[in-house]
């Protein structure tokens, strides 16, 4: 059986997301990360969040990661794997999860 092709789409916010990130080792984990998850070497773990999930990431070890990647996946039966990144941002306050909810409701209505 072939493998699974990765088709991707970033929302057209994800690259303001980035730049909000606090500093330049950020911003390179959160491109690193999304590249992680685009070509399926990433996983992450469910959310409730319409069928999303979500990669925590930081550059710090001593703390709990504070950045989350929000994405959704979509598998068809044949052979391709719909990845859609959402949103990258802060876990406080929710950021990133309220970022994702906001553009897959202004998306779908």
């Amino acid at each position: 059986m072939p493998s699974k092709r990765f088709k991707w789409v970033i929302h057209t916010e994800v690259a303001t997301d980035i730049l909000k990130l606090p500093d330049q080792n950020i911003r390179l984990l959160a491109l690193n990360t999304i590249k992680g998850i685009v070509t399926g070497k990433i996983k992450g773990s469910a959310l409730d969040l319409s069928d999303c999930m979500k990669v925590p990431f930081d550059t710090r070890r001593d703390i709990p990661p504070r950045f989350r990647a929000v994405y959704k996946q979509t598998d068809n039966l044949i052979d391709v794997v719909m990845i859609e990144v959402l949103s990258v941002g802060e876990r406080f306050q929710l950021e990133a999860y309220i970022s994702a909810a906001l553009r897959l409701n202004r998306d779908n209505g």
